[in-house]
């Protein structure tokens, strides 16, 4: 049943309580299991992994790591129409990719040069979920900002079906893309197996990558083993609609993120009473039990609400959008306009759609190259800059109390110790 609310006397503090998420990867429960099973992945590697996956898949794959001759032959499969909307979204999330990639820099003044490099992850592990279905468009929308950005080697993980193989789709976009090191192992096990290393699957740099509660949970736990991405658990969308928006349209963007089950949220914001009460009739079937719908005061209150919410989506449908999208921070993506519904960015319309959930939009970003990437600062001071800054240098580390970082800077001046500022900030050496 759709759950309605009337928000227009409540506080963006006040409605986000109403609109609680569950506690999903944050709770003891599923923290703790995840903890375990991460723990006991690092500890006895594959026989680990492969007791999991029969636990949690029913299946054993023998060899875990797929065959590149299947990732070929799945390819050469693909029917040539599908094949074609693959390439589309492809060469749109790469061309998006290209322009956010971040470039090296320096500068030099006085003779102290400064700078930063710029360099790419040598090697990445990429999650693509399984459970309610395949997800070919999350595999590219993953590894295309990795390529972009100059990843040396790919590892991807994907829960194997009933008859224990990898979806043939998935497979077919790895070849697409060039990608032969595919596992068929998915959950908390593959995050730790990606983490921490087994006989079969190599330890990756960073792990990124949607999932359900329990892998969000295992990156959180594997967090500083290797890097993670921002928290991409259940999906969300926040619609803010006005009169004008088409009620049919409207409800089919509620319905189509309620669609992932599992926790998802879908949420309309929208000052018209009549809107509403046009659109709740159209919503039906389990995923309208996932759907909030909120009459807020007017717009202005409607993107307060969602700023304090964070969503993972927003989608702005209103004449006034423009001013709308000015005012709409804490979103992962925003889609403006009655003719961009959200799936035009679930399917390649350029930004990857691995975006954060939770409430993680208020301080995370989608996922990108800079993901993929590591900068490197660097300096480098002539005799002359030295000695231009070195005193200032050799005065503060005294305030501080670090006298060899004075003298290290001193005994290039040509001097040892020297007068400067106490513990006290009266007087020392």
């Amino acid at each position: 049943m759709v759950r309605k609310l009337d928000a227009r006397e409540m506080s963006p503090g006040e409605l986000v309580g109403r609109l609680r998420r569950p506690e999903g990867f944050l709770s003891e429960k599923v923290r703790a299991a995840s903890r375990g099973i991460v723990a006991d992945v690092r500890d006895r590697g594959d026989a680990a992994l492969l007791d999991y996956t029969e636990r949690f898949d029913g299946v054993r794959p023998d060899p875990v790591r797929v065959p590149a001759e299947e990732i070929a032959r799945t390819r050469a499969s693909l029917p040539p129409e599908i094949e074609e909307s693959f390439e589309v979204a492809i060469e749109n999330v790469r061309s998006f990719h290209k322009r956010e990639l971040d470039r090296g820099w320096e500068t030099s003044r006085v003779g102290a040069t400064t700078g930063q490099r710029v360099r790419p992850l040598r090697r990445a592990g990429l999650y693509v979920p399984g459970g309610h279905g395949a997800y070919p468009s999350t595999l590219l929308m993953s590894a295309v900002p990795a390529q972009v950005a100059g990843v040396e080697e790919v590892c991807v993980c994907v829960p194997p079906g009933p008859d224990g193989r990898v979806s043939g789709w998935v497979l077919a976009v790895a070849g697409l893309l060039g990608l032969d090191e595919v596992y068929a192992v998915g959950g908390a096990q593959a995050v730790g197996a990606m983490a921490h290393g087994t006989e079969s699957i190599p330890a990756v740099n960073k792990v990124v990558g949607p999932g359900n509660d329990y892998v969000v949970a295992a990156k959180i736990e594997v967090f500083g083993v290797v890097g993670i991405d921002a928290p991409q658990g259940p999906s969300e969308v926040v619609v803010i609609a006005d009169a004008g928006a088409f009620p049919e349209r409207v409800a089919f963007d509620l319905l189509a993120q309620a669609e992932h089950l599992s926790g998802a949220s879908a949420i309309l914001l929208s000052p018209n009473a009549g809107l509403i009460e046009e659109v709740e009739p159209l919503l039906s079937g389990k995923p309208a039990e996932l759907i909030t719908l909120v009459r807020v005061r007017d717009l202005r209150h409607a993107v307060a609400l969602s700023n304090a919410y964070a969503p993972e989506h927003a989608h702005v449908v209103s004449e006034d959008h423009e001013a709308v999208l000015n005012d709409l921070r804490e979103a992962g993506m925003v889609a403006v306009g009655d003719g961009t519904p959200i799936a035009l960015g679930d399917y390649g319309a350029g930004p990857s759609h691995a975006l954060p959930t939770g409430g993680a939009a208020a301080w995370a970003s989608a996922l990108g190259t800079h993901d993929f990437t590591a900068r490197t600062n660097y300096i480098h001071f002539s005799r002359e800059a030295l000695k231009d800054f070195g005193p200032h240098v050799e005065r503060l580390a005294r305030l501080e109390g670090f006298e060899n970082h004075a003298q290290s800077v001193g005994v290039r001046l040509g001097r040892s110790g020297g007068d400067g500022p106490g513990e006290n900030g009266v007087g020392g050496g």
